[in-house]
């Protein structure tokens, strides 16, 4: 993930904020209209400008759907606070079961390209005995 420095400076287009997370403009704004992006600016133009917190909110965002969690329950973790303990603590807790999620597919998709590999290996050599049984005739 590059580098961002934390701040509330608005300063990117919708344009460029779906370029940085390549999510669709239309989700972007969808996002801002169920309450899950909040405070973006607008310029003299009414253009929308989101500062570098906005894209990090962002990405939390599409990491959380990527695990499958939905919007209500992301809106809720967005929601909890740091500075009450048993909300960070409930914070805490949802961390812990999205990467465990991440964790299961990450194992899955490395058992596939196991799998991928090892086949990949053998038409190789398939290829390879062919084509050398064609050299020598």
């Amino acid at each position: 993930m590059e580098e961002f420095i934390y701040g509330t400076e608005p300063k990117y287009s919708i344009k460029e904020v779906s370029k940085i997370t390549n999510l669709p403009k239309p989700t972007i704004r969808y996002y801002e209209d169920i309450g899950l992006l909040q405070n973006i600016a607008r310029d003299k133009n009414n253009i929308r400008l989101f500062s570098d917190d906005q894209i990090m909110r962002l990405r939390m965002i599409q990491c959380m759907r990527s695990t499958g969690m939905g919007i209500d329950m992301i809106h809720h973790y967005l929601g909890l606070s740091r500075e009450d303990k048993m909300e960070l603590k409930e914070k805490y807790s949802i961390v812990l079961d999205q990467e465990e999620i991440l964790l299961a597919k990450k194992h899955e998709i490395e058992a596939q390209l196991a799998l991928i590999e090892h086949k990949k290996a053998n038409y190789e050599k398939d290829l390879n005995e062919a084509y050398n049984a064609v050299q020598q005739t």
